[in-house]
């Protein structure tokens, strides 16, 4: 019985550090490519933190993490750019690439 319980808390804790991890990851690629966004926008120093605040936060608050991109497509357009060129964005930002920057 000690054994299975030690196995179960293991299988717990992996479970937790993966989920850690994928949220900082999240957060990571949101802040990421809400900072592209906002100079795209044509937003400097403190004004594209607090965008990329904005879109972490909106990442944090949706249930399924999708909130960052999300907030991120309803911007979007004022850049010129569509939803697809924020899709390839965030593909790049997720396997540590560096995306194309966006033209302001």
């Amino acid at each position: 019985m000690q054994n299975y319980r030690k196995a179960n808390e293991t299988t717990e804790r992996k479970f937790f550090v993966v989920e850690e991890r994928r949220f900082f990851d999240r957060v990571r690629t949101d802040r990421s490519a809400g900072t592209l966004v906002a100079h795209c926008l044509g937003l400097d120093g403190s004004a594209s933190d607090e965008f990329a605040d904005r879109v972490v936060e909106a990442g944090i608050r949706s249930r399924d993490g999708r909130g960052g991109f999300d907030f991120l497509a309803t911007q979007i357009g004022a850049c010129g750019y569509g939803i697809e060129q924020l899709r390839l964005c965030y593909a790049a930002l997720t396997n540590g690439a560096t995306p194309l920057p966006l033209a302001a």
